[in-house]
């Protein structure tokens, strides 16, 4: 009866335990799972924020097509939606998020009312590094090296915009790992001197 109950204590034992690393390796597989498509999607955001930067060009009613430039926002004309019609976009830094505002030009004259402004949430769990904006700016003379243009800028100098933040999986504060960086140098192709 003794070593009936100690096969069975064993045995019990090693459901135990083979159910606990089961839930461990699960567990793991969600969180690098989570990690994964959060880098994917911030990398994906970033890329279209690429994409919409570096097509900015004048406004439906002729305005320049940066439109203000600081160290947490940056609002520009472009077609973001490929429709004919150039749309203000800002992108800002709020608490920890990026969001974007839109704004689709209305009449003729066309203009742009701020009360029409569709914002939503891009990018989440943003830290910016101590010394670094979230937005940087350049121009014609940038060759790589150079420190970005003083703030406030003269928005007829920007040439190239700068990207550059970290943000974390948004993962569960037990399981928390480093954030990621994240950064892109832009390229205006409108406002090219060459």
């Amino acid at each position: 009866m003794v070593e009936v109950l100690i096969v069975v204590a064993i045995a019990a034992s090693l459901v135990i335990i083979a159910s606990n690393f089961s839930g461990n390796v699960n567990d793991l597989n969600i969180l690098i799972s989570q990690q994964l498509q959060s880098k994917s999607d911030t990398a994906q955001t970033l890329q279209i924020m690429t994409s919409e930067i570096r097509s900015a060009s004048l406004s439906q009613n002729g305005s320049y097509p940066i439109d203000a430039a600081g160290t947490s926002s940056f609002a520009f004309y472009s077609d973001i939606n490929k429709d004919g019609r150039v749309e203000h976009v800002r992108y800002f830094l709020s608490s920890s998020t990026i969001y974007k505002g839109v704004i689709a030009p209305t009449g003729t004259p066309a203009t742009y009312p701020t009360s029409s402004e569709v914002v939503t949430d891009v990018i989440d769990n943003v830290t910016l590094a101590s010394s670094t904006p979230l937005f940087s700016y350049y121009d014609a003379n940038y060759t790589g090296t150079q420190s970005a243009l003083t703030i406030p800028v003269s928005v007829s100098a920007i040439r190239l915009v700068g990207i550059s933040f970290f943000s974390s999986s948004g993962a569960s504060a037990q399981q928390s790992q480093p954030p990621q960086y994240f950064s892109a140098l832009i390229d205006i192709r409108n406002l090219r001197s060459n």
